[in-house]
């Protein structure tokens, strides 16, 4: 490989109404805003050959949230596209999820439910296998976007990485 990968820097979202998922990231993960950038001044050329977006769409709005240490999440709002397309399922092609790793998914669950969050069933913890010991539950934004909420002690990071010991000295 002749690049040196450094790591995941953001995910990028897009959301209806870009106030309303700022506020939902700070309630829910006590995201902090990096930047705001406000709309773009730019062409249809630009958002077709350079985001592949409808060249008539527009950016509105992008930030960036910082939640806890890990990737960044970047919300953006277009204009000129239907805002109440459905998301896509988790088993569709193009679907996803984002996952964020907390310290208890337990009480953290029993915090979104208490906010009102959509929680789908669990948590669910792992009791076998290569992935034992991993404890995890999805929930839905308000737009319907699916997230995750997890904790582990294995699955990519040993408890001696140096993931876990830079986020064990913040």
């Amino acid at each position: 490989m002749a690049e040196t990968v450094l790591g995941m820097h953001h995910i990028g979202i897009t959301v209806p109404d870009i106030e309303e998922g700022i506020a939902f990231f700070k309630k829910v993960f006590g995201a902090v805003e990096v930047f705001h950038t406000g709309p773009f001044d730019v062409d249809d050329a630009f958002m077709k050959g350079k985001l592949g977006a409808a060249p008539n769409s527009r950016i509105k709005d992008l930030v960036f949230l910082r939640c806890g240490n890990g990737t960044s999440v970047e919300l953006f709002e277009y204009e000129g596209e239907d805002k109440k397309a459905p998301q896509k399922r988790s088993s569709e092609v193009g679907g996803s999820h984002i996952c964020f790793e907390v310290e208890d998914v337990f009480a953290s669950a029993k915090r979104l439910k208490e906010m009102g969050v959509e929680m789908l069933d669990g948590p669910n913890v792992v009791d076998a296998g290569p992935l034992e010991g991993f404890k995890w539950v999805y929930f839905r934004a308000p737009w319907g976007q699916i997230l995750e909420i997890a904790s582990f002690d294995k699955l990519g990071y040993e408890k001696t990485s140096p993931h876990r010991l830079w986020r064990a000295k913040q």
